[in-house]
């Protein structure tokens, strides 16, 4: 699943409108995880000029980035820091880390070959599932507009309890790229 959907799953599951301090942590522990993935990308395409289809499938996996997205992806770190944070009574760390766990669950079920080992430092194990969000061998043609209904469902919830006008062209932004993503997972050829 894209950075833009688990910010939207998240500000939709963990934040609330009586707590509008948690959105900004939430928000960055939603993205944090695919930090390495997003320097990557940026470093291969901008700077070294390469494909995308190159990156997504030759350079990124086995890649020092994909090494350190693996840690950052670690639920027994995030939950780690949530109790470190819990002990220090700092709710914004709590949020965040919270919400970077919630990021690695999100993407376990929907990583098929570009699978992460969510369980560093205590296990190197890489669930690959059956299914992608994004590969068409692995029934992204159907997932990835899966994705697309549960975000505009979480984008309702967070819409409902009111945003402020930056806070809605966040949310179309998130939307429109979920939407330019299942438009690119279907044009992909199988």
């Amino acid at each position: 699943m894209i950075t833009s959907t688990h910010a939207i799953y998240n500000l939709a599951l963990l934040g609330r409108k009586d707590h509008p301090e948690r959105a900004w942590p939430i928000l960055a522990g939603a993205v944090i995880p695919d930090l390495p993935a997003i320097l990557c990308f940026l470093d291969l395409s901008l700077l070294q000029h390469q494909s995308l289809w190159k990156i997504g499938n030759l350079l990124y996996p086995g890649s020092f980035w994909h090494e350190w997205a693996d840690w950052f992806h670690s639920i027994p770190i995030a939950l780690g820091g949530c109790l470190f944070f819990f002990i220090l009574k700092r709710r914004g760390g709590f949020w965040l880390c919270l919400s970077m766990a919630l990021h690695s669950l999100e993407d376990l079920p929907v990583h098929a070959l570009s699978a992460h080992r969510h369980f560093l430092p205590l296990s190197s194990y890489e669930f690959n599932s059956p299914i992608s969000y994004s590969d068409p061998n692995f029934h992204a043609g159907l997932v990835a507009p899966l994705c697309l209904l549960l975000t505009l469902l979480a984008a309702y919830f967070i819409w409902k309890r009111g945003l402020s006008l930056t806070g809605k062209m966040a949310l179309g932004g998130g939307l429109l790229l979920e939407v330019v993503h299942v438009i690119t997972v279907w044009a992909a050829p199988s």
